[in-house]
């Protein structure tokens, strides 16, 4: 960013945001951490509270347990770090040195962690391996109960406390010791391995809750830290002064040198101290908003800066006007920085008396439409990022977001951010007359869809937010200027929080109440009795599925299509199928595919179409004869469901037809108009021997791929079921499953799945231990395999 700063800007923090001179902040990343920390908490604490010990816990408690004697003094030494008393020793070591926040964060942290595995013990009531297990080595006698480790939450609290206040080599020397106190508890017998990982989950959580509530420090670099590394790049710095702006991940400050030709400088501070640096939370953004500047999580400060200075010179090359960059470098602590000529003047976020003529907007476009003819995205162009010299010519600023070779979606999205930050100053008329003067028609018919918030900058929507109906008053004027009918928004692929709210109650329906009701001892029992090589058959049937709807799609598609690449789609829409209900994900990125293979948009709409129709027709065949080849086996057992399963077929039930209802009235009210056109598509493609085969093939093989996944996973647990039996169970199953609102069916499948078992005379231990086993290898495993596969689709403008 390049701005010419005014007097009551360039001050530095008020001192009531320091302590000893580091910023203490609150930061989103923490809620990250906190809820991490609830849900590992959550999971062990399910665990433990069952007597029975898996075998996976006792062979790791064994592998520590059994080290050779001659570590333990060490072990003993470090063990002690857990303690009560090391509470006390390390807070009087931070008053010592005068860090009395830090000394503040270390008691409450530690004291927290310690009560608080007092009452988890006494909730869960787990006993010591001593009483658990018969064959340990037992170094030291304790009492009292097992889970969680009061010495591991201790530990794990102190150096999540103590961690923002550290040096990252520092930061790295506490987690080892609080490793290593947890290895130490098992070593001499107190603990078994949950325990340690329970009691490291709540230090971790309290510490992560007490930065929450009264913030942690930020460690960065410094005005006399720059300047050194300035001087070190040889520009002589005479003044540094840091910058109060809009700065996200970086920190501003304006350079004065020696006389010369850069005698007044920009520079942006790019930090791993910086707190919106956080890897957690940009990951966490990363996964959530995944349009919306989704900037990489992995990229180092280094890595960030000479990007954004290679796509700023790219821009200025073109004739963007944007400030030069001067230089790139590294400072003394491993923070980045960029510099760059400063401009004098003021960006259009802030407020100016004059107001903006038209001849300033199309200058402003003008900028845009270099920018799109050198295919350079900017993706951040807000306001702010739009600079104003002191002669009114506009500069773009800040291409720490931008990417090369963009994409047409990406540089219609700058044209839709642009079009409502300058509508929040001049109007939605005013902003489209200008842009359809310089850009012309097609721009504004192409950022039409991503007129809406999730496509929008944070700073921009939240601005939006307080003008009501503007970013629908800049719809209808993008519709009135191109004398179009009003576009409708773009479905965008990202995190919705009521597709959140769904799984987390149908994973509770499923993974709470399902091993519930099947008398979760022997399920846990059928756990640990598992042969899981079966599970890798399991696996196989799984990934044999994709290339079966990998054919299916080579079948109904009119050009020929790469086998490889077209399995990696279907990977694909494991992933964008657990964003939504009904298959819809996966339906837009198979219709996304053979469009940008090739295939017009209405022809590659009726292709889905027809594999969406022939699906349900051969699943209900096949259904079907399955029901009839079970029939004449006379397997199929009348046993009752368990009495606890009344509320999860009700669970089925509802699901169900609510699902039903809302597919048919909501998304498609046109229902039968579509069954009719897609007949006569399927009608169109069997008519061909290779297509017919070809799909035909797809379907039935990839539904026979699945009950073989069903038959595999129930064999690892010990069941026995029929081959007709496990394809009644999967095709009604999975029928019910899409036809629920939920994403790909989640948990109306597991209970579905798991009541048919049951009543076939499958025991309740390894029906549910296998109906969750195979919903991972069919699911879960998938779903974040097709993450990656979406994203290296979208690099390569496959989808």
């Amino acid at each position: 960013m390049s701005v010419d700063v005014e007097p009551n800007a360039a001050v530095a923090e008020t001192p009531s945001s320091k302590s000893g001179g580091v910023i203490m902040q609150r930061h989103p990343g923490d809620i990250v951490r906190v809820g991490l920390g609830l849900g590992a908490l959550a999971v062990s604490t399910a665990i433990a509270r069952h007597t029975r010990v898996p075998r996976l816990e006792v062979d790791l408690f064994h592998l520590i347990n059994d080290l050779p004697a001659w570590v333990m003094p060490v072990l003993f030494v470090i063990m002690q770090l857990g303690s009560f008393g090391a509470i006390v020793a390390l807070s009087l070591a931070a008053v010592a040195a005068r860090r009395f926040r830090m000394a503040r964060d270390l008691v409450a942290a530690g004291t927290l962690a310690y009560l608080s595995a007092l009452a988890v013990k006494s909730f869960v009531g787990r006993a010591r391996p001593d009483m658990l297990l018969t064959d340990l080595n037992l170094r030291t006698h304790q009492g009292g109960l097992g889970f969680v480790s009061g010495h591991a939450a201790v530990a794990a609290a102190l150096a999540a406390a103590a961690a923002p206040w550290l040096p990252r080599p520092w930061r790295r020397v506490a987690w080892a010791a609080a490793a290593a106190v947890g290895l130490a508890r098992v070593f001499v017998g107190a603990h078994l391995v949950l325990d340690i990982f329970g009691g490291a989950a709540l230090g971790w959580t309290i510490a992560a809750a007490l930065h929450l509530l009264w913030g942690a420090p930020v460690r960065r670099c410094e005005a006399p830290a720059l300047a050194a590394a300035l001087r070190a790049a040889g520009l002589h710095p005479v003044e540094v002064t840091p910058v109060r702006l809009d700065a996200r991940g970086s920190r501003p400050f304006t350079v004065t040198t020696e006389n010369g030709s850069h005698a007044s400088l920009f520079v942006k501070v790019i930090g791993y101290h910086e707190r919106n640096a956080d890897l957690l939370f940009k990951l966490f953004r990363h996964l959530v908003f995944r349009e919306v500047e989704d900037e990489s999580p992995f990229a180092t400060p280094k890595q960030q800066a000479e990007h954004e200075a290679f796509i700023a010179l790219l821009a200025h090359r073109v004739g963007v006007r944007t400030p030069p960059i001067i230089s790139v470098g590294i400072a003394e602590n491993g923070d980045a920085w960029l510099a760059e000529a400063r401009v004098p003047g003021h960006d259009l976020a802030r407020s100016v008396a004059e107001p903006i003529s038209d001849d300033t907007l199309d200058a402003v476009w003008c900028q845009v439409a270099l920018l799109r003819a050198a295919r350079i995205a900017h993706r951040d162009l807000r306001l702010a990022n739009v600079l104003l010299d002191d002669r009114g010519d506009p500069w773009i600023i800040d291409f720490g977001f931008a990417e090369t070779g963009a994409s047409q979606h990406r540089l219609d999205a700058d044209v839709a951010e642009l079009l409502v930050s300058t509508s929040l100053r001049v109007g939605a008329r005013r902003s489209v007359d200008s842009a359809l003067r310089v850009l012309g028609r097609d721009a504004l018919l192409g950022a039409g869809p991503q007129l809406q918030p999730a496509a929008l900058a944070s700073a921009t929507r939240s601005a939006a937010r307080h003008r009501h109906g503007l970013i629908d008053e800049v719809r209808r004027a993008v519709a009135e200027a191109t004398d179009t009918r009003l576009s409708p928004p773009e479905e965008m692929m990202r995190f919705r929080w009521r597709t959140l709210a769904w799984i987390v109650a149908t994973v509770f329906a499923t993974y709470v109440l399902l091993p519930q009701v099947g008398q979760l001892g022997r399920t846990i029992a059928a756990l640990d009795d598992a042969r899981w090589q079966w599970l890798l058959g399991a696996a196989a049937m799984s990934a044999l599925t994709y290339i079966a709807a990998g054919v299916a799609v080579l079948g109904v598609s009119p050009r020929p299509l790469a086998l490889g690449r077209t399995v990696a789609v279907q990977l694909a829409t494991s992933f964008a199928n657990r964003l939504a209900p009904y298959g819809l994900g996966g339906t837009a990125v198979n219709e996304r595919y053979l469009e940008r293979s090739g295939v017009p948009r209405a022809t590659s709409v009726a292709a889905v179409a027809v594999i969406a129709a022939s699906g349900v027709t051969l699943h209900l065949l096949q259904l079907l004869g399955a029901g009839i080849w079970l029939g004449r086996s006379r397997e199929f057992l009348d046993s009752a469901l368990p009495s606890g399963w009344v509320l999860l077929i009700g669970f089925v039930v509802a699901m169900t037809v609510i699902g039903i209802a809302v597919a048919l009235l909501v998304h498609r009210p046109d229902w039968l108009a579509e069954v009719r056109s897609a007949a006569g598509s399927m009608t169109r493609v069997l008519r061909s021997p290779r297509s017919a085969a070809l799909l035909i093939t797809g379907q039935v093989g990839a539904n026979v791929a699945y009950i073989a996944a069903l038959g595999f996973s129930i064999h690892a647990f010990g069941g026995a079921p029929s081959a007709a039996l496990l394809a009644v169970v999967y095709l009604g199953g999975s029928a019910l499953g899409a036809a629920s609102p939920t994403p790909a069916g989640l948990g109306v499948v597991e209970a579905s799945l798991v009541a048919g078992l049951l009543v076939g005379g499958v025991p309740d231990g390894p029906a549910v231990a296998g109906v969750l086993a195979y919903r991972l290898v069919t699911f879960w495993l998938p779903a974040a395999i097709g993450y990656f596969a979406f994203r290296s689709l979208e690099r390569r403008h496959l989808l």
